[in-house]
């Protein structure tokens, strides 16, 4: 089981930025909350073998401050980052906004050359996003990954059987989670939880 979970509130979020390059923006005094009670309730929920994170500060401190506890070794690992938003990075306008979640809509429907301008497509995304999850991805264990939303949204559409309206109008906010079941070939896999959205 992989539950995908999104960083605690940052910066850049506070300002609206399209903050997705390595290392990024560190979290706020809230954002720590967040991934305190992100934290504590997945240990409760859930029997956790181990934590992963991105290599993004943000997911780094969110993976310490909510399992540092639980877990000694946590490690941080390539190829998990945000989608890369490429000329519009750092920026927070509205055509930034606008051009960088409208490519998103051809991520969730598995077009494979959807791209951001100078950023990622949806092929370089899931190649390096696949690379950097498949020695964690086992049935018979539980793996948190801290990861990114834009990243978890854009992953979990094209690795289980989802509804692309769906995952494009469920928003994920800071520290909240997707829960996958890798259960037969990728691309159909089960989603087991989406936040707090209702599934089917």
């Amino acid at each position: 089981m992989l539950i995908l979970l999104r960083h605690g509130q940052t910066f850049s979020n506070v300002d609206r930025k399209l903050d997705t390059l390595v290392p990024g923006a560190e979290l706020t005094e809230l954002g720590r909350e967040q991934a305190r009670a992100a934290g504590a309730e997945i240990l409760r929920e859930y029997a956790v073998d181990r934590v992963i994170t991105s290599e993004a500060l943000r997911a780094r401190q969110t993976g310490a401050i909510g399992f540092g506890e639980a877990f000694a070794d946590i490690p941080a690992v390539p190829g998990l980052q945000e989608v890369h938003a490429g000329r519009w990075e750092m920026m927070n306008t509205r055509e930034a906004h606008e051009a960088y979640h409208g490519a998103f809509r051809g991520f969730y429907r598995r077009e494979m050359s959807s791209l951001i301008d100078d950023g990622d497509s949806l092929d370089s995304f899931l190649t390096r996003y696949r690379a950097g999850l498949e020695p964690w991805v086992d049935r018979d264990t539980t793996t948190v990954v801290v990861s990114h939303g834009g990243a978890i949204r854009a992953f979990a559409a094209n690795a289980a059987t989802i509804d692309p309206g769906f995952a494009e109008e469920s928003y994920l906010p800071n520290c909240t989670y997707v829960v996958l079941d890798p259960v037969g070939e990728f691309g159909s896999w089960r989603v087991d939880k989406w936040a707090e959205y209702p599934l089917g």
